[in-house]
């Protein structure tokens, strides 16, 4: 039976563009199409209804631990305006840093 690096090994890329920030670009052919995002909210979910409104649930929960993880880990958010470049953001951080 193949382990989970051979099923994904040519799905799944990992890029870094830079230290201070990694990026994890997933492709998920299934969930592209109607019937598969269907499928995924009420099948692998186990919503009775497929709807739109359940990715507001899902997005919370998903900012919830990341402001748990950084909380508890003593990791920085930083909140960015609308327009404002990130990396000149990262500069001004890597700057202050001796």
């Amino acid at each position: 039976m193949p382990n989970v690096h051979e099923l994904i090994r040519d799905h799944v890329t990992l890029s870094i563009r830079c230290l201070d920030r990694l990026y994890l670009h997933a492709y998920l052919p299934k969930l592209q199409t109607s019937g598969g995002l269907c499928y995924f909210l009420r099948d692998h979910l186990g919503h009775p209804i497929p709807s739109p409104a359940l990715f507001a649930s899902m997005l919370d929960r998903f900012v919830g631990a990341i402001k748990t993880y950084a909380t508890t880990q003593g990791v920085p958010l930083i909140p960015f305006e609308r327009g404002q470049r990130k990396d000149d953001v990262a500069a001004d951080y890597r700057a202050r840093r001796p």
